[in-house]
């Protein structure tokens, strides 16, 4: 049986930066997802199974604040597989959310964005209910 490939959602809404980090998430031989706005990713996440999620914060319609807050009461399960990009503080985003999987400042340095993807993606996987991020969940 082959194994599936991982499922990856980009939320950008810079077309230029959206296509870039497609590509790199494609190199690590990633399926993936685009979003150019916070409502299409909300949307996505709550429809759709994904290994790993790179967020911007500003985004469109819905930031991405916002988004991370909608998961955390809707699905808290998934803030372990985002890695947030963002030109804002990433030790205040951090703060709000501790369990998102990463926080990288922009411009994002395409070595650390790898490395963070890799070490998402190395965590078991296999649906929601095997993918609870153990910070999240006390026991």
């Amino acid at each position: 049986m082959t194994e599936m490939r991982p499922k990856a959602l980009i939320v950008e809404d810079e077309a230029v930066t959206r296509i870039l980090l497609a590509q790199l998430l494609e190199s690590l031989d990633c399926d993936v997802d685009l979003a150019d706005d916070g409502e299409e990713a909300l949307a996505r996440l709550l429809a759709h199974h994904y290994d790993v999620v790179v967020l911007d914060i500003i985004l469109p319609k819905m930031s991405g604040i916002e988004v991370m807050e909608s998961l955390r009461r809707e699905r808290p399960n998934l803030l372990g597989c985002i890695i947030v990009v963002t030109g804002l503080d990433i030790r205040e985003i951090r703060s709000l959310f501790p369990a998102v999987h990463d926080t990288l400042p922009k411009p994002v340095l395409p070595r650390r964005l790898r490395q963070a993807v890799r070490l998402c993606l190395s965590r078991p996987r296999g649906g929601d209910a095997a993918a609870v991020d153990e910070r999240i969940t006390p026991r």
